[in-house]
Protein backbone atom coordinates (compact mmCIF):
# COMPACT_ATOMS: atom_id res chain seq x y z
CA UNK A 1 0.00 0.00 0.00
CA UNK A 2 1.42 3.28 -1.03
CA UNK A 3 1.43 6.27 1.34
CA UNK A 4 0.66 9.76 0.07
CA UNK A 5 3.27 12.35 1.15
CA UNK A 6 1.97 15.89 1.86
CA UNK A 7 4.72 18.02 0.42
CA UNK A 8 4.68 21.79 0.99
CA UNK A 9 3.44 23.81 -1.88
CA UNK A 10 6.16 25.47 -3.87
CA UNK A 11 6.77 29.12 -3.15
CA UNK A 12 5.28 31.43 -5.69
CA UNK A 13 6.95 34.55 -6.95
CA UNK A 14 4.87 36.86 -4.69
CA UNK A 15 5.95 35.00 -1.54
CA UNK A 16 9.59 35.01 -2.60
CA UNK A 17 9.37 38.72 -3.29
CA UNK A 18 7.89 39.33 0.17
CA UNK A 19 10.65 37.31 1.87
CA UNK A 20 13.32 39.15 -0.07
CA UNK A 21 11.79 42.50 0.92
CA UNK A 22 11.68 41.46 4.60
CA UNK A 23 15.30 40.28 4.55
CA UNK A 24 16.44 43.36 2.64
CA UNK A 25 14.57 45.64 5.04
CA UNK A 26 16.16 43.91 8.05
CA UNK A 27 19.61 44.28 6.52
CA UNK A 28 18.97 47.97 5.78
CA UNK A 29 17.66 48.57 9.34
CA UNK A 30 20.70 46.81 10.84
CA UNK A 31 23.05 48.80 8.62
CA UNK A 32 21.32 52.04 9.59
CA UNK A 33 21.61 51.09 13.27
CA UNK A 34 25.35 50.56 12.90
CA UNK A 35 25.91 53.70 10.78
CA UNK A 36 24.02 55.86 13.29
CA UNK A 37 26.27 54.56 16.08
CA UNK A 38 29.38 55.37 14.03
CA UNK A 39 28.10 58.89 13.28
CA UNK A 40 27.20 59.41 16.92
CA UNK A 41 30.69 58.47 18.13
CA UNK A 42 32.26 60.66 15.45
CA UNK A 43 30.20 63.68 16.52
CA UNK A 44 31.06 63.09 20.17
CA UNK A 45 34.79 62.96 19.36
CA UNK A 46 34.52 66.12 17.30
CA UNK A 47 32.40 68.33 19.56
CA UNK A 48 32.86 66.88 23.05
CA UNK A 49 36.43 65.56 23.22
CA UNK A 50 38.66 68.00 25.05
CA UNK A 51 35.91 69.29 27.36
CA UNK A 52 37.11 68.73 30.97
CA UNK A 53 34.88 66.37 32.91
CA UNK A 54 35.33 66.32 36.67
CA UNK A 55 34.88 63.17 38.68
CA UNK A 56 31.44 62.39 40.10
CA UNK A 57 29.78 64.92 37.76
CA UNK A 58 27.10 64.55 35.12
CA UNK A 59 28.24 64.13 31.48
CA UNK A 60 28.31 67.26 29.28
CA UNK A 61 25.05 68.43 27.74
CA UNK A 62 26.35 67.80 24.22
CA UNK A 63 27.04 64.16 25.03
CA UNK A 64 23.49 63.70 26.32
CA UNK A 65 22.08 65.44 23.22
CA UNK A 66 23.99 63.21 20.79
CA UNK A 67 23.05 60.09 22.76
CA UNK A 68 19.32 60.89 22.78
CA UNK A 69 19.35 61.98 19.13
CA UNK A 70 21.10 58.77 18.07
CA UNK A 71 18.66 56.61 20.02
CA UNK A 72 15.70 58.49 18.52
CA UNK A 73 16.95 57.97 14.94
CA UNK A 74 17.63 54.28 15.61
CA UNK A 75 14.14 53.83 17.05
CA UNK A 76 12.63 55.55 14.01
CA UNK A 77 14.51 53.22 11.66
CA UNK A 78 13.26 50.08 13.40
CA UNK A 79 9.71 51.46 13.56
CA UNK A 80 9.79 51.93 9.80
CA UNK A 81 10.97 48.35 9.37
CA UNK A 82 8.15 47.17 11.67
CA UNK A 83 5.63 49.10 9.56
CA UNK A 84 7.07 47.41 6.43
CA UNK A 85 6.62 43.96 8.01
CA UNK A 86 3.02 44.74 8.97
CA UNK A 87 2.16 45.89 5.46
CA UNK A 88 3.85 42.96 3.66
CA UNK A 89 2.37 40.05 5.67
CA UNK A 90 -1.39 39.60 5.03
CA UNK A 91 -2.14 38.19 8.48
CA UNK A 92 -0.54 41.10 10.33
CA UNK A 93 -2.03 43.55 7.86
CA UNK A 94 -5.55 42.41 8.70
CA UNK A 95 -4.87 42.32 12.46
CA UNK A 96 -3.22 45.70 12.68
CA UNK A 97 -5.72 47.17 10.27
CA UNK A 98 -8.40 47.03 12.97
CA UNK A 99 -5.95 48.59 15.42
CA UNK A 100 -5.32 51.37 12.94
CA UNK A 101 -9.07 51.98 12.66
CA UNK A 102 -9.30 52.24 16.46
CA UNK A 103 -6.37 54.64 16.52
CA UNK A 104 -8.08 56.70 13.83
CA UNK A 105 -11.32 56.82 15.84
CA UNK A 106 -9.36 57.82 18.93
CA UNK A 107 -7.62 60.54 16.94
CA UNK A 108 -10.97 61.89 15.75
CA UNK A 109 -12.37 61.95 19.28
CA UNK A 110 -9.24 63.70 20.55
CA UNK A 111 -9.58 66.33 17.82
CA UNK A 112 -13.24 66.86 18.70
CA UNK A 113 -12.42 67.18 22.42
CA UNK A 114 -9.60 69.58 21.68
CA UNK A 115 -11.84 71.81 19.59
CA UNK A 116 -14.52 71.75 22.29
CA UNK A 117 -12.61 71.85 25.62
CA UNK A 118 -8.95 71.42 24.79
CA UNK A 119 -8.37 75.00 23.72
CA UNK A 120 -9.85 76.26 27.02
CA UNK A 121 -7.67 73.80 28.99
CA UNK A 122 -4.56 74.87 27.10
CA UNK A 123 -5.36 78.55 27.72
CA UNK A 124 -5.82 77.89 31.46
CA UNK A 125 -2.50 76.02 31.66
CA UNK A 126 -0.63 78.71 29.70
CA UNK A 127 -2.16 81.54 31.75
CA UNK A 128 -1.40 79.75 35.03
CA UNK A 129 2.24 79.16 34.10
CA UNK A 130 2.56 82.74 32.85
CA UNK A 131 1.06 84.20 36.04
CA UNK A 132 3.33 82.05 38.23
CA UNK A 133 6.45 83.21 36.40
CA UNK A 134 5.27 86.81 36.07
CA UNK A 135 4.35 87.21 39.75
CA UNK A 136 7.63 85.58 40.76
CA UNK A 137 9.61 88.09 38.68
CA UNK A 138 7.38 90.97 39.84
CA UNK A 139 7.86 90.15 43.54
CA UNK A 140 11.61 89.80 43.08
CA UNK A 141 11.80 93.14 41.27
CA UNK A 142 9.63 94.85 43.90
CA UNK A 143 11.83 93.62 46.73
CA UNK A 144 14.95 94.69 44.85
CA UNK A 145 13.61 98.22 44.31
CA UNK A 146 12.46 98.43 47.93
CA UNK A 147 15.85 97.41 49.27
CA UNK A 148 17.63 99.85 46.93
CA UNK A 149 15.43 102.75 48.01
CA UNK A 150 15.75 101.94 51.71
CA UNK A 151 18.52 103.77 53.55
CA UNK A 152 20.55 100.94 55.01
CA UNK A 153 24.07 100.93 56.32
CA UNK A 154 24.89 97.40 55.31
CA UNK A 155 24.04 96.45 51.73
CA UNK A 156 25.01 92.83 52.36
CA UNK A 157 22.38 92.48 55.09
CA UNK A 158 19.76 93.94 52.72
CA UNK A 159 20.59 91.40 50.04
CA UNK A 160 20.37 88.57 52.55
CA UNK A 161 16.98 89.71 53.76
CA UNK A 162 15.82 90.17 50.16
CA UNK A 163 16.86 86.62 49.30
CA UNK A 164 15.05 85.13 52.29
CA UNK A 165 11.79 87.09 52.20
CA UNK A 166 11.35 87.18 48.42
CA UNK A 167 11.89 83.41 48.11
CA UNK A 168 9.17 82.67 50.66
CA UNK A 169 6.72 85.18 49.18
CA UNK A 170 7.29 83.88 45.66
CA UNK A 171 6.70 80.30 46.73
CA UNK A 172 3.49 81.24 48.57
CA UNK A 173 2.04 83.28 45.68
CA UNK A 174 2.93 80.61 43.13
CA UNK A 175 1.19 77.94 45.24
CA UNK A 176 -1.97 80.08 45.43
CA UNK A 177 -2.00 80.68 41.66
CA UNK A 178 -1.44 76.97 40.99
CA UNK A 179 -4.36 76.04 43.27
CA UNK A 180 -6.69 78.52 41.54
CA UNK A 181 -5.60 77.22 38.14
CA UNK A 182 -6.32 73.62 39.15
CA UNK A 183 -9.75 74.56 40.50
CA UNK A 184 -10.50 76.24 37.15
CA UNK A 185 -9.10 73.38 35.06
CA UNK A 186 -10.61 70.35 36.78
CA UNK A 187 -14.30 71.12 35.94
CA UNK A 188 -13.40 71.13 32.23
CA UNK A 189 -11.95 67.64 32.72
CA UNK A 190 -15.29 66.47 34.19
CA UNK A 191 -13.89 66.39 37.72
CA UNK A 192 -16.21 67.63 40.46
CA UNK A 193 -14.25 70.04 42.67
CA UNK A 194 -16.94 70.38 45.35
CA UNK A 195 -15.89 67.21 47.24
CA UNK A 196 -12.26 68.28 46.89
CA UNK A 197 -12.94 71.67 48.45
CA UNK A 198 -15.08 70.12 51.20
CA UNK A 199 -12.46 67.51 52.02
CA UNK A 200 -9.78 70.22 51.95
CA UNK A 201 -11.74 72.16 54.57
CA UNK A 202 -12.10 69.07 56.76
CA UNK A 203 -8.43 68.22 56.35
CA UNK A 204 -7.53 71.82 57.19
CA UNK A 205 -9.49 71.66 60.45
CA UNK A 206 -7.91 68.30 61.34
CA UNK A 207 -4.46 69.61 60.56
CA UNK A 208 -5.17 72.72 62.64
CA UNK A 209 -5.91 70.57 65.70
CA UNK A 210 -3.27 67.92 65.11
CA UNK A 211 -0.39 70.07 63.93
CA UNK A 212 -0.33 72.85 66.49
CA UNK A 213 3.46 72.67 66.70
CA UNK A 214 3.66 73.13 62.93
CA UNK A 215 1.44 76.22 63.09
CA UNK A 216 3.59 77.53 65.95
CA UNK A 217 6.68 77.03 63.79
CA UNK A 218 5.06 78.88 60.87
CA UNK A 219 4.09 81.86 63.02
CA UNK A 220 7.54 81.88 64.57
CA UNK A 221 9.17 81.97 61.13
CA UNK A 222 6.82 84.74 60.00
CA UNK A 223 7.77 86.87 63.03
CA UNK A 224 11.47 86.23 62.41
CA UNK A 225 11.09 87.56 58.86
CA UNK A 226 8.89 90.53 59.73
CA UNK A 227 11.11 91.65 62.62
CA UNK A 228 14.28 90.92 60.64
CA UNK A 229 15.83 89.04 63.56
CA UNK A 230 18.25 87.25 61.23
CA UNK A 231 18.46 86.12 57.63
CA UNK A 232 20.42 83.81 55.36
CA UNK A 233 24.17 84.33 55.78
CA UNK A 234 24.03 85.75 59.32
CA UNK A 235 26.13 84.24 62.09
CA UNK A 236 23.86 83.51 65.04
CA UNK A 237 23.78 81.58 68.30
CA UNK A 238 20.67 79.75 69.51
CA UNK A 239 21.22 78.17 72.88
CA UNK A 240 24.36 76.08 72.63
CA UNK A 241 24.27 76.00 68.82
CA UNK A 242 26.14 78.62 66.83
CA UNK A 243 26.96 78.94 63.15
CA UNK A 244 25.90 80.52 59.87
CA UNK A 245 22.27 80.51 58.73
CA UNK A 246 22.31 78.43 55.55
CA UNK A 247 18.56 78.32 54.91
CA UNK A 248 15.53 79.97 56.50
CA UNK A 249 11.91 78.97 55.84
CA UNK A 250 8.68 79.62 57.67
CA UNK A 251 9.03 76.33 59.52
CA UNK A 252 12.70 75.67 60.20
CA UNK A 253 16.08 77.39 60.46
CA UNK A 254 19.13 75.52 59.17
CA UNK A 255 22.46 76.45 60.79
CA UNK A 256 25.83 75.27 59.50
CA UNK A 257 28.35 75.02 62.33
CA UNK A 258 32.06 75.69 62.10
CA UNK A 259 32.66 71.92 62.07
CA UNK A 260 30.36 71.50 59.05
CA UNK A 261 27.41 70.04 60.97
CA UNK A 262 24.00 71.17 59.71
CA UNK A 263 21.54 71.72 62.56
CA UNK A 264 17.80 72.16 61.84
CA UNK A 265 15.87 74.07 64.50
CA UNK A 266 12.06 74.51 64.34
CA UNK A 267 11.21 78.20 64.49
CA UNK A 268 8.58 77.65 67.17
CA UNK A 269 11.17 76.33 69.62
CA UNK A 270 13.54 79.28 69.25
CA UNK A 271 13.65 81.38 72.41
CA UNK A 272 16.70 83.63 72.64
CA UNK A 273 18.79 84.39 69.55
CA UNK A 274 22.18 86.09 69.51
CA UNK A 275 22.89 87.62 66.11
CA UNK A 276 26.65 88.04 65.76
CA UNK A 277 26.44 89.82 62.39
CA UNK A 278 23.69 92.39 62.93
CA UNK A 279 24.74 95.94 61.94
CA UNK A 280 28.26 95.60 63.43
CA UNK A 281 30.51 93.35 65.51
CA UNK A 282 33.20 93.93 68.11
CA UNK A 283 36.56 92.41 68.94
CA UNK A 284 37.31 92.32 72.68
CA UNK A 285 40.92 91.42 73.49
CA UNK A 286 42.19 90.74 77.00
CA UNK A 287 45.99 90.79 76.85
CA UNK A 288 47.95 89.78 79.93
CA UNK A 289 51.43 91.23 80.60
CA UNK A 290 53.95 90.60 83.33
CA UNK A 291 54.01 92.71 86.52
CA UNK A 292 57.56 93.82 85.72
CA UNK A 293 56.49 95.57 82.48
CA UNK A 294 55.54 99.21 82.07
CA UNK A 295 51.74 99.13 81.79
CA UNK A 296 51.48 102.50 80.01
CA UNK A 297 54.03 101.43 77.40
CA UNK A 298 52.24 98.13 76.82
CA UNK A 299 48.92 99.97 76.42
CA UNK A 300 50.48 102.34 73.90
CA UNK A 301 51.85 99.42 71.84
CA UNK A 302 48.43 97.74 71.84
CA UNK A 303 46.68 100.93 70.75
CA UNK A 304 49.19 101.71 67.98
CA UNK A 305 49.00 98.16 66.64
CA UNK A 306 45.19 98.34 66.48
CA UNK A 307 45.27 101.83 64.93
CA UNK A 308 47.61 100.72 62.14
CA UNK A 309 45.34 97.80 61.43
CA UNK A 310 42.38 100.18 61.05
CA UNK A 311 44.38 102.32 58.61
CA UNK A 312 45.23 99.26 56.51
CA UNK A 313 41.73 97.73 56.65
CA UNK A 314 39.20 100.59 56.89
CA UNK A 315 36.37 98.64 55.22
CA UNK A 316 36.26 96.08 58.03
CA UNK A 317 37.41 98.18 61.03
CA UNK A 318 34.72 100.86 61.15
CA UNK A 319 35.76 102.86 64.25
CA UNK A 320 38.89 103.90 66.11
CA UNK A 321 40.15 101.29 68.60
CA UNK A 322 39.27 101.84 72.27
CA UNK A 323 41.97 101.12 74.84
CA UNK A 324 40.07 100.60 78.09
CA UNK A 325 43.18 100.13 80.26
CA UNK A 326 43.80 97.72 83.12
CA UNK A 327 40.83 95.39 83.38
CA UNK A 328 42.10 92.87 85.93
CA UNK A 329 45.06 92.14 88.16
CA UNK A 330 45.61 88.48 88.90
CA UNK A 331 48.27 86.50 90.66
CA UNK A 332 50.10 85.93 87.38
CA UNK A 333 49.96 89.33 85.67
CA UNK A 334 48.05 92.45 84.61
CA UNK A 335 45.19 92.13 82.08
CA UNK A 336 44.75 94.96 79.56
CA UNK A 337 41.51 95.26 77.59
CA UNK A 338 41.29 96.55 74.00
CA UNK A 339 38.10 96.81 71.90
CA UNK A 340 37.73 97.20 68.15
CA UNK A 341 34.47 97.75 66.24
CA UNK A 342 34.23 95.81 62.96
CA UNK A 343 31.85 95.11 60.11
CA UNK A 344 29.20 92.42 60.69
CA UNK A 345 30.66 88.94 61.24
CA UNK A 346 34.23 90.21 60.66
CA UNK A 347 35.26 90.16 64.33
CA UNK A 348 36.61 86.61 64.14
CA UNK A 349 38.88 87.39 61.20
CA UNK A 350 39.99 90.78 62.55
CA UNK A 351 40.56 89.37 66.03
CA UNK A 352 42.85 86.59 64.79
CA UNK A 353 44.93 88.99 62.71
CA UNK A 354 45.14 91.53 65.54
CA UNK A 355 46.37 88.88 68.00
CA UNK A 356 49.10 87.90 65.54
CA UNK A 357 50.25 91.50 65.18
CA UNK A 358 50.23 92.09 68.95
CA UNK A 359 52.35 88.97 69.45
CA UNK A 360 54.92 90.23 66.93
CA UNK A 361 54.86 93.76 68.39
CA UNK A 362 55.44 92.47 71.93
CA UNK A 363 58.38 90.37 70.75
CA UNK A 364 59.83 93.35 68.89
CA UNK A 365 59.47 95.74 71.87
CA UNK A 366 60.48 93.19 74.48
CA UNK A 367 57.15 93.10 76.34
CA UNK A 368 56.95 89.88 78.36
CA UNK A 369 53.84 87.91 79.08
CA UNK A 370 53.51 86.29 82.52
CA UNK A 371 54.98 82.82 82.78
CA UNK A 372 52.92 80.15 84.51
CA UNK A 373 54.30 79.51 87.99
CA UNK A 374 53.86 76.46 90.12
CA UNK A 375 54.78 76.18 93.77
CA UNK A 376 55.65 72.75 95.11
CA UNK A 377 55.64 72.24 98.90
CA UNK A 378 57.26 69.12 100.26
CA UNK A 379 56.64 68.05 103.81
CA UNK A 380 58.46 65.36 105.75
CA UNK A 381 56.36 62.32 106.65
CA UNK A 382 55.75 61.69 110.35
CA UNK A 383 58.80 60.06 111.94
CA UNK A 384 60.98 60.79 108.92
CA UNK A 385 64.52 62.12 109.03
CA UNK A 386 65.09 65.88 109.10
Amino acid sequence: MLRTLNLPAPLNSETIKTLLLLIGGGVVATALHWLIGVAQRSLVRRFVTGVPIEANTLPPLRTLFFAWAGNAVRTAAWLLYFALVVNLIPQTRDRFGSVGNKIGDLRDSVIIWFLKDGIYVAIVIIVTIFLMRFTSALIKTAFTLFERSAVTRDALASRRRLQTVSTIFRGTVQSIILFIGLMTLLPRLNVNVTPILASAGVVGIAVGFGAQSLIKDLFGGLLILLEDQYSVGDTIKIGEISGTVENLTLRVTRIRGIDGALTMIPNGSIGTVSNLSKDWSRVVLDIEVDYSEDVDRAMEILFETARKMKEENPQNVIEEPAMLGVDKMSSSGVTLRLMLKTSPAKHFEIGRELRRRIKLAFEREGIKSPMPQQQLILSNPPGGSK
